[in-house]
């Protein structure tokens, strides 16, 4: 008998109790602010103008997404590459709560997907300029508590504020261009 790299039902169910037992995983403000945005624009999906609406927002929330995703996962990736050896089993945890965040992201671009197609570039801009914004509240003002695991807040929310930064000049020198563009 060998082991598949495919997770059985048993190992998804195993997951889902896990994550369930262990609520604390993904309660934060940023897990709830961003889970909100997730909720508010599956609820824009009933609405009458949804098109409208949704073609407007899923930019922004897709961007916003993004960066929740890959930032939690990241994050879980540092915590166990640091830490694993003398704390095994709270940065497991913790990679396992970076994979869900990872997951719930994916999932929340994914049901955008529709949305996202053919936007010029220009809307792409405005929508990671909102995004960068919102992400630049969250570190400053609220700092996830993840930030503080083992005592790394200075370091992750200095890193995370770098990152931020790298991004958003880029965006200003992406804005630049597509003005000279005809």
């Amino acid at each position: 008998m060998h082991a598949s790299v495919i997770p059985s039902l048993w190992d998804i169910g195993g997951l889902v109790g896990y994550l369930f037992g262990n609520p604390w995983l993904f309660i934060s403000s940023t897990t709830v602010m961003t889970t909100g945005l997730v909720i508010g624009a599956v609820a824009a999906t009933a609405l009458p103008q949804r098109a409208a609406i949704l073609g407007r927002i899923a930019p922004t929330l897709a961007l916003i997404l993004a960066y929740f995703g890959i930032g939690s996962f990241l994050l879980s990736i540092e915590i166990v590459l640091r830490f694993h050896d003398s704390i095994p089993y709270e940065t497991e945890v913790q990679f396992v709560s970076g994979i869900g965040h990872f997951v719930v992201a994916g999932v929340g671009i994914a049901l955008l997907c529709s949305y996202l197609r053919g936007r010029p570039a220009r809307v792409w801009l405005a929508a990671h300029n909102v995004a960068l914004a919102y992400w630049t509240f969250q570190l400053a003002v609220l700092t996830p508590p993840w930030f503080s695991f083992q005592g790394q807040r200075e370091l992750i929310t200095m890193a995370a504020l770098v990152m931020l930064t790298a991004a958003a000049t880029a965006n200003a020198v992406l804005w630049l261009r597509s003005r000279k563009a005809p």
